[in-house]
């Protein structure tokens, strides 16, 4: 299996803008949290978060199956391509089933919207986050549009977590990978 040195250059090639790869990280950070809590392959599951959405800059229209085609041809595990597709099922056909595609679809759309809020907060510091600041932006559709909100229950549904459970791990996910996501704020 290729590496997330091998994964980081793949994203970097194919996604230009700072804060998608800002939101991959997200997502690998997640996932790596997850994976370690539940004694899962943290490489894996942090490499699959790395790489789900590396292509959709790019290929927009054709994402994921732009990426996951690419992918088919690399030593990829089909494991990694198969999550890639079931994170998008509208697109794709593809049900998450498996452990990993639960999870990765569980933290996509919910990663963007912590970032959202910790980017409202005046520290845009993820420590001063709190999970009911979450809950309250969720409920407001106008507040970060673009993050799916049936996605958001779904996944919670998918790995039968609590919004307040699936929330303040995610928190605490992102709050140990601070820096490397931009989420660590600004010194007053």
């Amino acid at each position: 299996m290729q590496t997330r040195v091998d994964a980081l250059e793949l994203v970097k090639l194919h996604t230009k803008s700072d804060s998608l790869i800002r939101h991959m990280y997200g997502v690998e950070t997640c996932m790596r949290w997850y994976a370690n809590k539940l004694g899962e392959d943290v490489e894996l599951w942090g490499i699959t978060g790395l790489l789900h959405d590396f292509d959709y800059e790019a290929h927009p229209t054709e994402h994921p199956m732009w990426g996951i085609e690419l992918l088919k041809g690399t030593s990829y595990p089909k494991s990694i391509t198969r999550a890639i597709a079931s994170h998008c099922p509208e697109r794709t056909g593809v049900e998450p089933e498996s452990l990993m595609e639960k999870y990765l679809f569980a933290c996509d759309e919910l990663s963007g919207l912590i970032t959202a809020v910790t980017y409202v907060r005046p520290s845009k510091s993820i420590h001063d986050v709190e999970v009911k600041s979450v809950l309250k932006k969720l409920k407001e559709a106008s507040f970060a549009a673009g993050v799916n909100r049936d996605d958001v229950a779904k996944g919670m549904e998918l790995i039968g977590l609590t919004a307040e459970e699936h929330i303040g791990n995610m928190i605490q996910a992102m709050r140990e990978n601070a820096l490397e996501l931009g989420l660590q704020g600004i010194e007053s």
